[in-house]
This record gives structure tokens, sequence and C-alpha cells, in this order.
């Protein structure tokens, strides 16, 4: 399947951004803004008829966008769904069938196949795929997909910070390394990473990837 076809298909493509803001000339390709958050269910938004959740930003995202109805995902966990937004490609057909690097329990009565520990360099990603059609490509957040030789630096992305462990600044770490403040909160900083991506190149075509670590569990937030 095309990339074309997977952005279309599996996530918000958001062209939302205010003109007078990011001002870009008509002849230009549209900028896109995929949006991944981590471990979240269908049911857990409000727009789809969650009681318990409030979730008003996404509930107008959905609203003057589009909302999908009808879906499949590519895997109940982290890796292998990361696995086919890059590559386009059913999870099996990569060795990335649970969370790298899996499960492994040597003495249950069924044992689960042997899990893949990165997604392979030679994938043709998303990014790889639009830098071909003069793009600029950014990857903030959440990798899971490998180590730093096969972070999104080396799969097509021009500017990633790929961060690690909790949701506050004395527990995430960034690749590249940076100073972050105890008191920062992860879901702010990358979306902050991500603005400021998007204001620096407001003037050519891009794609920014935003991979959240929010809703993955340990469970924190703010006050």
């Amino acid at each position: 399947m095309r990339f074309s076809h997977i952005l279309l298909q599996t996530c918000f493509v958001l062209s939302l951004l205010a003109p007078s803001t990011f001002a870009v000339e008509k002849s230009q390709p549209p900028n896109i803004l995929f949006i991944l958050i981590d471990d979240m269910g269908w049911a857990d938004l409000e727009c789809y008829g969650s009681q318990f959740h409030e979730t008003p930003h996404i509930d107008q995202l959905a609203a003057e966008g589009m909302r999908f109805t009808d879906f499949y995902a590519a895997g109940a966990v982290c890796s292998p769904t990361r696995a086919a937004i890059q590559s386009g490609q059913n999870q099996a057909r990569l060795g990335i069938t649970d969370f790298i690097p899996g499960h492994r329990r040597p003495f249950a009565p069924l044992l689960v196949p042997e899990v893949s520990d990165h997604l392979p360099t030679e994938i043709v990603t998303p990014a790889e795929a639009l830098k071909r059609s003069g793009y600029t490509t950014g990857y903030f957040g959440k990798w899971h997909l490998g180590n730093a030789q096969q972070g999104p630096d080396k799969q097509g992305y021009d500017v990633s910070v790929v961060t690690n462990g909790g949701h506050f600044g004395d527990k995430f770490r960034t690749i590249p390394e940076m100073d972050i403040p105890d008191e920062t909160y992860l879901a702010d900083f990358l979306t902050d990473q991500t603005i400021g991506f998007m204001k620096d190149n407001q003037k050519r075509p891009f794609f920014a990837f935003l991979s959240h670590f929010a809703v993955h569990i340990p469970l924190h937030a703010k006050e």
C-alpha cells in the first residue's frame, strides 16, 4: 500500500494551521501534521462515545475535520503499530509482532515469536517518500523501533528529538541529549518542539510527526 494511502486512512491529516500564523503560497503542497497517541483506545475519546474521559480539544479536531468509524489497528501494542505506520507493511512481515524487545516467558506453555529489535533501515518511511517531493521532515517523541543507530534521523527525518522514560523532566531523556528542567511536562515539551519545527519551516512544505508518550503508563499528569 502506498504511503499516501496509509496517511489518509490511518491518521488525522491536519491542515488546520491559521493562514495568518503560517502563511504559505497557494501552489505549495499541503503541510502534514501526524499525531500519534501511545496506547489510546478508540473508546477513550468523548467524540467516540466515552462518558468518562473529557477530550474537548480532540473532539474539536474531529468536529472540524474527519472522524473514522471503521478501521483496523495494526497491533494492540506500541512497536507493531509504529512499524506499520512507518513501513506501510503488516507487522508480521517485519518480525515486530510485540513491543521491542518482546515479552519473553521461557517457562510458559505457549511461547511467543521472537521479536526483531528494530525497524529495518532499508524500509522506505513516509518521511523518505515525502522528502522526494521536497518536504522537510521532523519527528518528535517516542520512537521504540530501535536504538540510536536505527532512529528517525536514519529513516528520513531531517530533525528528530526522541524521548525515553517518564512524563516529567527528571524522568525522561532525549536523543540528542538536552538539558530539561525537572518540572517540564513531557507532553508540553514535545508539543513545543513540534510547534517550533513548524514555525521554522513555515515557508516550505513540512511533514511533522508528533509521537506522544501519553497516555502510556506510568500515568502522570500535571495537577
